[in-house]
Parts: C-alpha cells; structure tokens; sequence
C-alpha cells in the first residue's frame, strides 16, 4: 500500500514528512474497502507518513500492526522541495535511466532491489496469512511494474494516496487496485 496524503514541508526531508490533515479519513475510507480481504497483519515502512498509514488502517481493521527495516521510500533526503512539474522530471530521468544516481542516495534500480529484498524479510517473518505492507510510491512502482508489463512513471503518476494493490506472492502479478474512494 502507498502511504496516505502527507505535508510537503520545505526544509524537511520527505522522509520526515507527517499525513496531512485529511489523512485520517483517507485512511478509514481505505481500510473499509480492505476489510473483505481480511487482513491479518500491517507492516509499515518506519517513515512517519507510512506508520501513521499503517497504525491507522490497523485500528481500522482490529489487526496487529509493526514497522519493519528498509521498507523507506528512495533515500533522496538531500533533494529539495520541487515544481510539480520539475519533480516529475527527475522523477521520470531516474525510471528511464535505472542504473544511473539521478537524484538522492541510490539509484532507481538499487532502491528496487533494496525495496524488494526488505519486503521479501518483512513477508516472511509476517508468519500469516494475509499481510499487509505500507510502503511508498517510487519504491512500489519500480517493483512491480516490471513483472507487470507496466510502464514505472506512469504507474507511479497514477497511484493515489493511500492505495493498495493486491499481488501475488512471490511473482508480483498485480490482481487489483484498491483505493479508498
């Protein structure tokens, strides 16, 4: 699931960033529409945006709730508040030229691999049957879109906040999108 709404403050580092005020009922909007899945577990990311997601939708749903390592968005801490539309362009260079530092601390491929590795950890110590991960967009987008046939900036521009998808384990085919209107 990508995270619920956050608050751009400039200054702060994304990762750092909280929900923004609304956040609250997009994430109970999101957990009713989850409810017939009969989650039995959420994992978040440690990033404050995700653990508030994750607590919310957990309380939401009367199910246990945890944080787990290395589940963060990609590490760009140093990059500053953008344009809308500047952000989409460097957001859009790092998708086309996975290999190559475009911006922050990894590459978009190494992101996904560490993404990737994190929740294949974070799964298997769950022990149940139906988790749950909170996570955020550019990291989830680079991951699944792939085994998809997917287009990674196009998904990432597409996704909501918050959103699940429902995928298979462990080949990433994505069965449904499930957002909180």
């Amino acid at each position: 699931m990508r995270h619920a709404p956050s608050q751009p403050e400039p200054g702060r580092p994304a990762a750092a960033w909280r929900p923004s005020s609304g956040a609250g009922e997009r994430i109970r909007a999101l957990a009713e529409q989850l409810a017939p899945l009969q989650v039995d577990l959420i994992v978040a990311s440690a990033e404050p945006k995700a653990v508030a997601t994750g607590r919310g939708l957990a309380a939401c749903l009367a199910v246990p709730y945890t944080s787990a390592p290395r589940l963060h968005e990609h590490e760009r801490g140093h990059v500053p508040l953008l344009e809308e539309h500047a952000w989409h362009d460097i957001v859009r260079r790092s998708f086309r030229h996975p290999d190559v530092l475009v911006f922050g601390r990894e590459t978009a491929n190494e992101a996904r691999l560490r993404f990737g590795a994190a929740l294949e950890r974070a799964l298997a110590r769950a022990d149940v049957e139906r988790p749950a991960v909170v996570a955020h967009g550019t990291v989830m987008s680079l991951l699944v879109a792939g085994p998809n046939g997917l287009d990674p900036f196009e998904l990432w521009c597409s996704l909501q906040m918050p959103e699940a998808w429902l995928l298979s384990w462990p080949d990433l085919a994505l069965k449904e999108r499930i957002t909180a209107s």
